[in-house]
């Protein structure tokens, strides 16, 4: 058998694998284009064909399953992500349910605490509430803890620093809805409410917030009645002062006047005997005048 070393082989089978490994590389996959068709002569070149269709109908199904698989992950990301954006929602709304800050009249809030209270809740709750006292300007705010389920050390100092911060913006807090198994519980633990006005339903909240405002407004109007009073008085002092200062003004200018007349009459006097002895009478008037008063007496 003779050792062949070489295989001739046309220029067109050449170019048509080289066309087809071409479209592979740029992803083409179309059975129709990547596939040899098959040679009746069979020698060594043939057999590269064979296996090179072989390989390229496994990398197009690979490549379909990978496209397919593709497909099914974007699918299950977007209805994760459809998920996701669902649970986000019903969080917030969880949340806005589970911190309702309610105005039941004007310059009273009432935040009732529902289940349970760990920090972050706590958290959002008193930056909530914060933020509604800024808005809303209330000067009486009644934290209601009949649904807490459970209070605990984290519980009583979340509550603690709720009615705290709220006193640093002006308003005064009311803790309602103790029942007898959380006031043991907290006296347990040791929690002092020292400052902070407790009562036992929320209809007693409302009421001690009513009396709390009616007896500011009364503090304020009686302080505003004090001070128009003391405006009137000071108005009527310097009216007084006033007054004084122009009788006095006026009694000065008659005494001026008075004086200058009197210094008037003076002078005019003062002039007249100036008069006479600058204008005195002649000597034979007189020796005539006493003449006649001689004659007249002997007579």
């Amino acid at each position: 058998m003779a050792d062949k070393s070489y295989v001739t082989v046309p220029f067109e089978r050449i170019q048509r694998v080289i066309d087809i490994l071409s479209m592979v590389s740029i992803g083409e996959y179309n059975a129709e284009q990547i596939q040899i068709p098959t040679n009746q002569e069979s020698d060594e070149f043939s057999v590269l064909e064979a296996a090179l269709n072989i390989y390229n109908q496994e990398l197009s199904t690979a490549r379909s399953q990978n496209e397919r698989y593709i497909a099914e992950l974007e699918a299950s990301k977007s209805a994760l992500q459809d998920q996701l954006t669902t649970i986000a929602r019903q969080q917030m709304a969880i949340h806005e349910l589970s911190t309702p800050i309610v105005e039941v009249w004007e310059d009273i809030l009432l935040l009732p605490i529902i289940g349970s209270l760990d920090s972050q809740r706590a958290l959002e709750m008193t930056e909530k509430l914060l933020d509604r006292i800024k808005q809303s300007r209330s000067r009486c705010i009644i934290i209601d803890i009949t649904g807490l389920e459970v209070v605990d050390t984290t519980t009583a100092n979340a509550v603690l620093k709720m009615t705290r911060a709220s006193r640093l913006l002006g308003a005064s807090c009311v803790l309602t809805g103790i029942r007898p198994d959380i006031a043991r519980t907290m006296i347990q633990l040791g929690v002092d409410l020292q400052g902070l006005r407790t009562l036992r339903t929320l209809k007693d909240g409302i009421r001690e917030c009513f009396l709390s405002l009616r007896k500011s407004q009364a503090q304020k109007a009686k302080k505003q009645k004090s001070q128009a009073a003391a405006s009137a008085n000071s108005d009527g002092a310097a009216g007084s002062s006033q007054g004084g200062e122009r009788s006095e003004s006026q009694s000065s200018s008659d005494g001026s006047t008075g004086s200058g007349s009197g210094r008037s009459g003076a002078a005019s006097s003062d002039r007249n005997s100036s008069a006479a002895f600058e204008d005195p009478v002649p000597l034979s008037a007189v020796v005539n005048s006493l003449t006649e008063a001689g004659g007249g007496s002997r007579s």
